[in-house]
């Protein structure tokens, strides 16, 4: 019986070894509309608005938006914010995590004269207040993005 206990925990030991470490990237999400260009465009800023999302930059030629920093959570709850959109960045055993935000970055690509590709990228924030005193880049896991493009279908 010893043997088993042993063997078993070799098998896990060796699983979690193999086990691959996340992108260092940040997610991207896509989706199709049917719907022109310039709808899809209007609708994205209108949708924006909507959600008090302030506009950084924009490039209609390039079909490009990126905003500016977008407070998520803070105080207490952050800690629980940051779990629910991305993974910490760093072994969070010391870290306490106060501040959460994000930016993103959108592409919006006509495909045909009747279909338009969104590509969004949240680039997700958390500052630690306790050990390193800064703020650090985590991995989304898509919610932020997938939510965005859901409120824009459902303005099309």
């Amino acid at each position: 019986m010893k043997h088993l206990y042993i063997m078993v925990i070799v098998c896990l030991c060796a699983l979690y070894g193999c086990a691959g470490t996340p992108e260092d990237k940040p997610r991207q999400d896509t989706e199709f509309y049917l719907a022109r260009f310039d709808n899809v465009w209007e609708t994205t800023l209108e949708t924006l608005r909507h959600d008090s999302i302030s506009v950084d930059s924009m490039d209609r030629e390039k079909g490009l938006i990126t905003t500016r920093f977008v407070h998520y959570s803070a105080g207490p709850q952050a800690h629980h914010g940051l779990e629910c959109i991305a993974r910490r960045p760093y072994d969070p055993r010391m870290a306490i995590w106060s501040q959460v935000g994000y930016k993103l970055t959108i592409h919006i690509t006509p495909i045909t004269d009747m279909s338009t590709k969104v590509r969004i990228t949240a680039r997700i924030e958390a500052y630690d207040k306790n050990v390193t005193r800064e703020w650090h880049e985590c991995l989304s896991l898509g919610v932020i993005e997938n939510e965005f493009l859901g409120k824009i279908r459902a303005r099309l």
